[in-house]
C-alpha cells in the first residue's frame, strides 16, 4: 500500500533512480512559459511510480524560487466517497488559507451558491420529478410527487421543469461568480493542482471530475495537472457512455499536454536499461531481511536483465522482493552447499512465481515446455566446447539452461561424445570453469549427467518451490 506520508517529503535529490527530474524541471518550465498547457495529463501505466513523481514534482515547484505558487496535491481515490469533485478542489483551493484570511473567506463565500445548486438535493430531486431519472435515491418527500408523474400529471412536470430551468439560469450566473472568484484568488499567487488516483476511481466520479476540471477550473492563473494511467482513464470512459464511445477522442478535449513517463534509462554507454531492472536491485538493497551476502551477489541482478521484466509495474517488483524475503526466512543456513547458485535460484524462482505460473508447475513437475522455457531465460542451446570468446560472454542464463536441462525432452547442453577424448576433456574443462563462478564446480559431473543427475540443486529448487506454494505470498 502507498504511504502517501512517507512520500509527501520525497525529492529528486534524495531518490532518482529513474532519472525523472529532468522531466519534473521541464514540465516546470512549461508551467511557467506563456503556453497555454493546462489541463496537462503525465501518463504512466500502474505501478509505474506516479505518485512518488507527483510528490516530487510537487515539492520541486514549491523549492523553485523562481515562482511562487500555491501547489495543491488531491487524491480523487480518497475523494472518491464524497462523491463530490467539485467540493474536493475547492476545498483544496480554500486550504491554501487560513481560517481567519479575508481571500479564504471571499472565495467560499462565492463558492456555496454554485455548490448548492450543482450539489444539493434540490437540483437532483427537481431532474428526478421531470424525467425519472435517480427515483430509486429521491428520499420520502418526493415520493408522492413520483407517483402523480407516473399518474400523468401534467402540471407538475411543467412546474419541475420550471424550475428546473430557473435553476439552471442559476447556476449559470454563480458559475461565472465561482470562476470570478478562482481567478480573483489565483491572481496574486498562481494556482497548481495535481490530481493523482483518478484511474483508481468509480467510473462515474472520474468522469465527474474531468467535467468539473473542464467547466469550473478553466481559468487563468488556476493549472491542473492530472497524474493517470491515460488507457485505464479512457476504459473509464467507455464504461461511463458505452462501448461505441470514441474515448481518445472524449478524453483528449479536455487536456492540452500528455507528458509520457518513460519506463526505461540510459546507462553511461547509452544502452537502455528497464526502470525495474533498476528498481528491483534498488529494492533489494533497501531489504531489512535480504543479507548482505545476497545483497553483494552480482549474479542475482542479472536475473532482471534477461527476463522480459517490461510488463512487471514496480508494485510486482516489490512482491517479487517480498518472496525473496519470506524464502530467506524460511531457509536453513546450516543446509547450504552452494550459497551463491541457491540465491541465484530463490531470486529466478521468485520472478518465475510472478510471472509465469505455467512455468513453476513444469518446473516442480520436472517436465518443461522447452520452447516456453528457454525463451523465458532468453538463452539457446549450450554446445561445448567453444571459442574462447563465446565462453567468456555467457552468463546466469546459461547457468540456468545447464541447470534446468535435466527436466528438457530436448538436451540444450551438448557435450562431445567421450570417445573423441581431446574435445571431451576440454569441454569437461569448460564447463567446470563456468559452474566454479557460480559456486557449483563440485556438481560438474553430476549437471553433465544430464537426466540422470542427482545433483542436490534439484532436492533445493523443490524445496523452494514448496515454499513459495505455501503460501499465497502476493495475489
Amino acid at each position: 500500500m502507498t504511504d502517501y506520508n512517507e512520500m509527501k517529503a520525497l525529492t529528486f535529490d534524495a531518490r532518482d533512480e529513474f532519472s525523472r527530474k529532468p522531466i519534473a524541471e521541464k514540465i516546470i518550465r512549461l508551467l511557467n512559459s506563456d503556453i497555454d498547457v493546462s489541463p496537462l495529463i503525465i501518463d504512466g501505466k500502474w505501478g509505474t511510480g506516479k505518485t512518488e513523481f507527483c510528490f516530487k514534482l510537487k515539492n520541486l515547484i514549491e523549492d523553485d524560487s523562481s515562482n511562487d505558487y500555491k501547489v495543491g496535491y488531491v487524491n480523487a481515490f480518497q475523494a472518491d466517497h464524497a462523491n463530490e469533485p467539485l467540493l474536493t478542489l475547492i476545498a483544496e483551493v480554500a486550504g491554501f488559507y487560513g481560517e481567519d484570511d479575508d481571500k479564504r473567506k471571499s472565495f467560499i463565500k462565492n463558492a456555496i451558491p454554485y455548490l448548492r445548486l450543482v450539489s444539493g438535493i434540490g437540483i437532483k430531486a427537481i431532474a428526478s420529478l421531470a424525467f425519472g431519472k435517480y427515483a430509486a435515491n429521491l428520499p420520502e418527500e418526493f415520493k408522492e410527487g413520483l407517483e402523480a408523474i407516473e399518474d400523468g400529471s401534467d402540471s407538475l412536470i411543467d412546474q419541475s421543469l420550471e424550475s428546473l430551468i430557473k435553476d439552471q439560469v442559476e447556476a449559470e450566473k454563480n458559475l461565472a461568480t465561482l470562476k470570478d472568484a478562482l481567478i480573483k484568488i489565483s491572481a496574486e499567487t498562481p494556482i497548481i493542482l495535481l490530481i493523482d488516483e483518478l484511474d483508481r476511481c468509480r467510473p462515474d466520479f472520474a468522469v465527474m471530475m474531468l467535467e468539473t476540471i473542464k467547466h469550473v477550473f478553466d481559468v487563468e492563473n488556476v493549472q491542473i495537472i492530472l497524474i493517470t494511467n491515460a488507457e485505464q482513464l479512457k476504459a473509464t470512459i467507455k464504461h461511463s457512455y458505452g462501448s461505441e464511445t470514441n474515448s481518445h477522442d472524449y478524453l483528449y478535449k479536455f487536456f492540452k499536454y500528455q507528458i509520457n513517463l518513460p519506463t526505461a534509462t540510459k546507462d553511461t554507454e547509452g544502452s537502455s536499461i528497464e526502470n525495474n531492472v533498476t528498481y528491483f536491485r534498488t529494492t533489494v538493497q533497501a531489504s531489512k531481511v535480504i543479507p548482505q551476502e545476497l545483497k553483494d551477489n552480482e549474479f542475482i541482478y542479472e536475473i532482471s536483465t534477461f527476463l522480459d521484466v517490461s510488463a512487471l509495474s514496480l508494485r510486482n517488483i516489490e512482491q517479487i522482493v517480498r518472496c525473496i524475503e519470506t524464502l530467506i526466512i524460511f531457509e536453513d543456513k546450516e543446509q547450504s552447499q552452494s550459497p551463491t547458485v541457491e540465491q541465484i535460484l530463490m531470486v529466478f524462482l521468485s520472478f518465475v512465481y510472478m510471472m509465469d505460473k505455467q512455468l513453476l508447475d513444469e518446473i516442480a513437475n520436472k517436465k518443461i515446455n522447452q520452447t516456453i522455457s528457454i525463451n523465458f531465460i532468453n538463452s539457446s542451446k549450450i554446445t561445448l566446447p567453444i571459442s574462447q570468446r563465446i565462453f567468456e560472454i555467457m552468463d546466469t542464463s546459461h547457468l540456468l539452461t545447464i541447470i534446468l536441462n535435466k527436466y528438457l525432452d530436448e538436451s540444450y547442453l551438448n557435450l562431445p561424445d567421450p570417445n573423441d577424448w581431446i574435445k571431451y576433456e576440454s569441454a569437461g574443462k569448460q564447463l567446470y570453469s563456468f559452474l566454479s563462478k557460480y559456486d557449483l564446480h563440485g556438481e560438474v559431473s553430476l549437471i553433465a549427467n544430464g537426466k540422470d543427475s542427482n545433483s542436490y540443486i534439484y532436492a533445493y529448487i523443490n524445496h523452494i518451490i514448496n515454499n513459495l506454494l505455501l503460501f499465497d505470498i502476493v495475489k
